[in-house]
């Protein structure tokens, strides 16, 4: 028995401006459907979950809806009227009920959710349900999620994804692939069609390069045979031309020019193989940010600190960090994570180790020049030599093409990247960031977790983001009741 068809998408076409985003793009999406929509920045899920809403017409092709999806936007904006109960919104640890000014980006977050859940309906369409969720939040989004039938999800937290979704659906370069089963069986998918397409590559170039090998035998062979011999007169030569064993060789001479230029064709006519991207593996020469010896890094001990207002955030709380230390510091919306990576930046409650330069990661990204090319602006804060910037450039997604672009056209996630790649080729030595994978999708993601994994300095993040955590921590801190313990 089949299950219902909520949603039809047929030979979908979308422009924006002169860039074609979709073309001939088909989906059906029926009843108990889980979903995970993956794709860069830029491919299209967004566009996609407002066309299957009815935001957005296509250009061309036809939208058949059964249902009417309930939609969650990326960005706030005001869901609808129907009303969140405030039984829903406790649930969601949202304090200001009744005044939307008041919350903050999680609490805002959560009040939308609240909204959302309070509706009937058939087909959820989620874009980045967990932006600025602490882990209490992503808990109660996960139980939320389990009770719900059918869903299309679009989130950059594969643990959600691998808890959730049955079916994943990536986007790229205007067409949609899907993958059965949860992001993990989606990547070992992606990872084992990689290794098929290299090794189809593999026997690919060495079958072209043999067969190069013959036709430049054959090209030599068919030279030597019709090659006149030396010392000899024209007349000699003349008569040689009629004669009965010259007429033999140059008919075999001719027939290597024929074998040849078969082996020519064959190799024209070949399907064509592309050698799969491989990111370059260069790292920067940690030597040059003179690292500190010493095994304590950044200390602190009795911290308290008071809010103007009078909330006290820490009291006599301390935190050691150590060198090679790659620590993660998680608590609750609220708990003081940004306030104790402020106090690090002010310098005066924190003792640092001789030599230790810290580099900072800001949300704000305020510290981008908009008229400096990509790599000009990475070159303006590196130690490194140009190929190591290049190349951090490259294995954090910069294409050869981006090393030109002005910073100022770049989206906010490829200004992201770009800080990180700074950061990366910078004298500093010790890295504080406060929720780097914010706005970056699936593949920033994995791509920053490979070069966290093989950076030789110390790190110090905090992260709601419970695969990246799992990669890249060798230490947890926790916030609770005003101190920093160890987990």
């Amino acid at each position: 028995m089949h299950s219902q068809l909520y949603i039809q998408l047929e030979n979908i076409s979308v422009a924006l401006g002169p860039r074609e985003l979709f073309h001939g793009l088909s989906l059906r999406v029926h009843q108990g459907d889980r979903i995970g929509l993956v794709g860069v920045n830029g491919s299209g899920k967004t566009t996609l979950l407002r066309l299957m809403a009815g935001e957005l017409e296509p250009g061309e092709g036809r939208i058949v809806r059964r249902c009417a999806p309930v939609y969650f936007h990326q960005f706030a904006v005001e869901e609808g009227k129907a009303a969140s109960s405030d039984a829903e919104k406790s649930r969601l640890q949202v304090r200001h009920l009744g005044d939307r000014s008041a919350v903050s980006g999680g609490e805002e977050t959560r009040l939308r959710l609240a909204e959302i859940f309070s509706r009937d309906g058939l087909l959820y369409l989620l874009d980045e349900p967990s932006s600025n969720l602490d882990a209490d939040g992503i808990r109660y989004l996960n139980e939320k999620l389990r009770a719900l039938e059918t869903f299309i999800l679009v989130s950059h937290d594969r643990d959600m994804l691998n808890r959730q979704c049955s079916r994943i659906l990536e986007l790229e370069n205007g067409n949609i692939t899907g993958y059965e089963g949860n992001y993990d069986d989606y990547a070992a998918q992606k990872s084992q069609a990689r290794q098929r397409a290299m090794a189809e590559y593999i026997q690919y170039a060495e079958e072209v390069n043999r067969l190069k090998d013959v036709y430049r035998e054959k090209k030599e062979k068919a030279r030597k045979l019709d090659k006149k011999p030396r010392n000899i007169s024209s007349s000699d030569a003349k008569g040689r031309e009629f004669s009965a064993s010259h007429r033999s060789v140059a008919s075999k001479a001719q027939s290597m020019e024929r074998a040849a230029a078969n082996i020519e064709q064959r190799i024209q006519h070949m399907e064509r193989k592309e050698k799969p991207r491989e990111l370059p593996r260069i790292r920067p020469d940690f030597r040059l940010t003179d690292p500190p010896q010493g095994r304590v890094i950044l200390e602190a001990e009795n911290i308290s600190f008071c809010y103007p207002s009078g909330v006290e955030v820490f009291h006599e709380a301390s935190m050691q960090l150590r060198r090679g230390d790659k620590a993660v510091l998680l608590g609750p919306n609220g708990a003081g994570k940004s306030t104790l990576f402020r106090l690090i930046q002010d310098g005066e409650i924190f003792k640092k180790a001789p030599k230790a330069r810290l580099g900072f990661f800001e949300q704000s990204l305020s510290g981008l020049d908009d008229s400096l090319t990509v790599l000009e602006s990475v070159m303006a804060h590196s130690v490194q030599r140009e190929t190591v910037a290049r190349t951090i450039l490259a294995r954090l997604l910069f294409s050869a093409r981006d090393m030109d672009k002005p910073v100022g056209v770049l989206s906010g996630g490829e200004r992201n990247r770009l800080c990180f790649a700074r950061l990366f080729v910078s004298a500093v030595n010790v890295l504080i960031l406060d929720e780097p994978t914010n706005y970056l999708d699936l593949p920033s993601i994995e791509a920053l977790e490979q070069m966290f994994r093989e950076y030789e300095g110390t790190l110090l993040f905090a992260s709601h983001d419970a695969a990246f955590v799992e990669s890249i921590a060798n230490r947890r801190l926790k916030i609770e009741n005003r101190k920093i313990v160890e987990l």
